[in-house]
């Protein structure tokens, strides 16, 4: 505590805080905003030549040889750490070194500088550092600290020459090796590392002192601070600029650089290459150059690149598009001026083309197919009819004529005609539909006596199945705006699968309502119900649902998705509520005639 009460600050000293104090609001800013390959021991070494410059000054400020000696120790730990931390970091930078080396690197960082404390702590015992003949002496009105360097003394400054002559020859090395925009910075580095080695050889061998000091740590705290500044001014060390200059400069994209004032600032190679001796220099308009010109040149002048088509150089697809490049200091107009890329979409617009064609040709074969299928149906229509009727002759007109066995037969065969020719009109209905060419005649028709219509016509097939078909609602008048026949074929179908699910002895009801703008049909059976989620299958192509009804009654499954397109042709909807073990409801919106004046 006497060596802290007891100090003279003199002009020497100040000059030696001030430089601390540069030195630590620097180290603060680097740590704080700069990042770079060894950063961690960059920090070690400068904390390290912080602490040894701290020990000078209050050396310089002590008065007596004891207080003196006693910071000269205390010095110790930071001049053993600051040239193995400084080499670490050479190393860090210039070889990546990998993180295995982490324990190495540990027991070096507090292993050497704690031995060396140890020894020094001791000195007054052993004199293995400082000698017997260490005495202060005063020359021209200063009074400095003579040091009678001990045996250790010199084999520690040996082991800490050896850090940084490794740090040198790595330097050298990478020199040698590394690009030729890098090498200034490089030379850099060897001067900033050979300086404090001269400086210390200086003094161990020559004697050269500042203010009677070893000018190793001022030199060290200079050549930090050059450094320091360095790095803030220069992208060398800057891992996230060497990033970004590596996506610049190693893109295959042209990218271009513009001014805020729209003149050409600089490009990267694949630019350079695209546009060759037609580039422009620096300062000068884009405006000449092919296809991208023009559209640079409405951009400068109105500030927009919105919806800019994709332009072709040669074989090559390119999509120009345009981001700011923003001043870090915020000024009313903080724009430094514009990055224009050049994106190479020309493996995406092949895979676009590619499924464009294959996109057409499916087009074309399913129209083909719709085609065959409407064709065939049609030949299969005609002899169809003829069959039928042929069976319809056969069981009415000769019925004394036929046994009861051949009546039979002829049954289930009329029965299964119909049922072909049932599935044939689908077919042509679902090919008409696929082809666009069903035509709609609307016409307006009185709801209720239109439905009437359409029961009546399956009051016998209602009949053989003994389920009760009926009208709940009453006749009121409605007009709706529809196609007869077609409007026909959806509810039909709905009464007709109400009929078939609905089990002996059941009731089907049909009602009408009139809901806003339109005209809504209910057909209510006593069926086994849908279950929930199953839309796709109850309107799906060649879908049915999943129960025992369908398997026995069988079908297409081409019925209601041909009564939902048409519907949705007409301007309505048809849509459905179920309860399993109640029932299903299928309603049919249909739009409302429209009311002349």
């Amino acid at each position: 505590m006497t060596c802290l009460a007891n100090l003279e600050f003199t002009f020497a000293s100040a000059a030696i805080a001030t430089l601390w104090a540069i030195c630590a609001l620097i180290l603060a800013w680097v740590a704080r905003n700069n990042r770079f390959s060894g950063k961690p021991a960059f920090v070690v070494a400068f904390s390290a030549m912080l602490w040894w410059l701290f020990t000078v000054g209050f050396d310089l400020a002590s008065q007596g040889e004891t207080c003196k000696v006693s910071w000269s120790l205390a010095a110790w730990p930071g001049i053993t750490l600051l040239p193995i931390a400084w080499a670490f970091f050479i190393f860090d930078y210039t070889m990546n070194t990998n993180q295995r080396t982490k324990p190495i690197r540990l027991v070096l960082y507090i292993g050497l500088p704690a031995l060396v404390a140890t020894i020094a702590l001791t000195n007054s015992q052993t004199h293995l550092l400082y000698g017997t003949d260490t005495r202060l002496v005063t020359q021209e009105g200063e009074a400095y600290v003579y040091y009678d360097h001990g045996p250790l003394f010199f084999a520690v400054a040996s082991v800490l020459y050896i850090f940084v002559v490794s740090a040198l020859s790595v330097l050298v090395y990478a020199f040698f090796k590394a690009k030729k925009n890098i090498r200034p910075f490089l030379g850099i580095l060897i001067l900033i590392t050979i300086a404090p080695l001269v400086a210390n050889m200086s003094y161990v061998f020559w004697g050269v002192t500042i203010f009677g000091f070893d000018p190793t740590p001022f030199m060290f705290a200079v050549v930090l601070i050059a450094f320091s500044w360095l790095l803030l001014n220069n992208t060398m060390m800057d891992t996230e600029a060497q990033g970004r200059n590596l996506l610049f400069y190693a893109t295959h994209d042209p990218v271009i650089i513009m001014d805020s004032m729209g003149r050409f600032a600089g490009a990267n190679s694949a630019a350079i290459a695209l546009f060759g001796k037609k580039m422009p220099k620096y300062g000068e308009t884009l405006d000449h150059l092919e296809k991208i010109g023009p559209i640079l040149k409405f951009f400068r002048r109105t500030g927009e690149f919105q919806n800019v088509e994709p332009i072709r150089f040669g074989e090559r697809v390119f999509d120009p598009r345009a981001l700011p490049i923003e001043s870090p200091i915020q000024t009313k107009r903080n724009l430094l001026g514009w990055s224009v890329s050049l994106v190479d979409i020309t493996e995406r617009e092949r895979s676009a083309e590619a499924l464009r064609e294959a996109v057409a040709h499916a087009e074309a074969a399913n129209h083909a197919k719709s085609q065959f299928l409407a064709m065939i149906s049609h030949e299969l229509r005609t002899p169809m009819t003829s069959v039928k009727g042929g069976l319809d002759l056969a069981l009415h007109g000769f019925a004394g004529e036929v046994s009861e066995p051949v009546r039979n037969l002829l049954t289930i065969a009329q029965r299964n005609s119909l049922r072909l020719l049932k599935l044939i009109d689908d077919v042509l209905d679902l090919q008409k539909i696929d082809l666009s060419s069903i035509t709609l005649d609307l016409q307006d028709l009185d709801a209720d006596a239109f439905l009437r219509d359409v029961v009546e016509e399956y009051e016998a097939y209602a009949a053989e199945t003994q389920v009760h078909l009926t009208i709940t609602s009453e006749p009121k008048n409605r007009p709706v705006r529809a196609d007869p026949d077609r409007l026909k074929q959806v509810v039909g179908n709905v009464i007709s699968n109400a009929v078939k699910f609905s089990p002996k002895g059941g009731q089907v009801r049909c009602s009408t309502e009139v809901i806003g703008a339109k005209l809504r049909f209910a057909i209510q059976d006593s069926g086994i119900g849908i279950p929930e989620n199953e839309e796709g299958q109850v309107f799906g192509r060649f879908k049915q649902v999943e129960n025992s009804a369908s398997r026995v009654s069988g079908g297409s499954g081409l019925g209601m998705h041909i009564a939902k397109l048409l519907i949705e042709r007409m301007g309505g909807a048809i849509s459905y509520e179920s309860h399993l073990g109640t029932g299903t409801t299928f309603y049919i919106d249909i739009l409302l005639a429209p009311q002349h004046a």
